[in-house]
């Protein structure tokens, strides 16, 4: 559209080797490492003997644990997502919207990856935070609890009458269009 011209993996990394490159530093944009991740990872593999050395940086939500108890640091993107999400609702507080009656829905993606338990690992990270008011959702429904019927449920069954529902995506495209503002 803008006459933008973005390399794809293959693309950026032949680039790299034929720039001279030595030393390849990865930053990630995914929010997790998901199936998306282990397709960049194997890519950059393919490449790593054509550099003197190789370094990914962890997506967003940072490793992922062996259950929804696992918080790594990483996790603390969870304060960072409620803060601007009272912000623009116009609240002082998680817990002054609480007592308003209103929840917020983060909804990420989903995956039938392995790093699904990262939705649940999120939702455990907002409860360490004190957020009854927070809850986890996937547009996917994977895993099970974050589909829309079970958080539907979980907001119905902890009394809020208002909810607010924000993507937890690194963009907010067709989902949050679609699936989460439309007829989808």
């Amino acid at each position: 559209r803008d006459d933008e011209k973005i390399d794809n993996m293959q693309q950026a990394l032949d680039r790299a080797v034929a720039n001279g490159v030595k030393n390849l530093v990865v930053q990630p944009t995914h929010l997790m490492h998901g199936a998306e991740y282990d397709e960049m990872v194997e890519a950059i593999d393919a490449y790593k003997d054509k550099f003197e050395s190789v370094a990914i940086a962890e997506p967003m939500l940072g490793e992922v644990g062996d259950d929804a108890t696992v918080i790594n640091d990483d996790k603390a993107v969870a304060k960072a997502i409620t803060d601007e999400a009272v912000k623009e609702a116009g609240y002082d507080s998680m817990e002054a919207a609480a007592e308003d009656g209103t929840a917020f829905v983060f909804m990420g993606h989903g995956t039938s990856h392995t790093a699904n338990v990262t939705y649940d690992q999120m939702q455990t990270q907002m409860e360490k935070l004190g957020f009854t008011n927070a809850f986890i959702g996937t547009v996917e429904g994977e895993p099970e609890d974050t589909a829309c019927d079970e958080v539907i449920n979980k907001v119905k069954d902890a009394g809020f009458k208002k909810v607010i529902l924000r993507p937890l995506m690194v963009v907010a495209g067709d989902h949050a269009n679609n699936d989460m503002a439309g007829d989808d």
